[in-house]
């Protein structure tokens, strides 16, 4: 396991070293989940779907249940009555 030494900024950021970031394809704008154990600290790069995919998952899942636009919408204006 190769080690680097990082120097932690007055704002708590620290910089990945490009090796590293190389080696998992890291860039800028990406998203890590951060979490620790005894000591420590873990990150993991995380892939956030794009809406595009979000909107393809929802259509599929729907179609697979056999949900309707109808229903949706009746869903909707059931939940809008109990908020109200």
């Amino acid at each position: 396991m190769r080690v680097s030494i990082v120097k932690v900024t007055r704002k708590g950021q620290v910089t990945i070293p490009k090796a590293i970031r190389d080696k998992l394809k890291i860039n800028e704008g990406d998203y890590l989940i951060v979490s620790f154990e005894n000591d420590f600290i873990i990150f993991k790069k995380v892939e956030i779907p794009t809406w595009d995919e979000i909107f393809k998952y929802g259509t599929d899942f729907s179609k697979d249940k056999g949900i309707t636009k109808r229903d949706i919408i009746k869903a909707i204006k059931e939940v809008r009555r109990n908020i109200a």
